[in-house]
């Protein structure tokens, strides 16, 4: 199995990481933190899903398990990144 699933040249983790700022962006400050998490793990087995269907493979259970674990994966790893990031940022005290 390959390592990293692609659209065209961009990876799954590079696509999510720019549609998740657009959003949190457009969001604003009004999102709870606990909404980021499951928008960042929904948008992450999309594109799973997505590169699945991008890649031409076809729609069985395995590939559909493999990209949409993966999609989860990439999603939950960007929310473990963001409350790195604000907690080196801002640390609770």
């Amino acid at each position: 199995m390959e390592t990293d699933i692609q659209l065209g040249a961009y990876t799954v983790p590079v696509i999510l990481t720019v549609i998740l700022a657009i959003v949190y962006k457009f969001a604003g400050t009004g999102l709870p933190d606990k909404w980021k998490a499951v928008i960042a793990c929904l948008v992450g087995i999309a594109l799973g899903f997505v590169a699945l269907w991008y890649a031409g493979k076809p729609w069985i259970a395995v590939n559909i398990v493999d990209n949409g674990i993966y999609g989860l994966m990439t999603g939950a790893s960007a929310v473990g990144l963001y409350e790195l990031s604000r907690t080196v940022i801002n640390p609770r005290l």
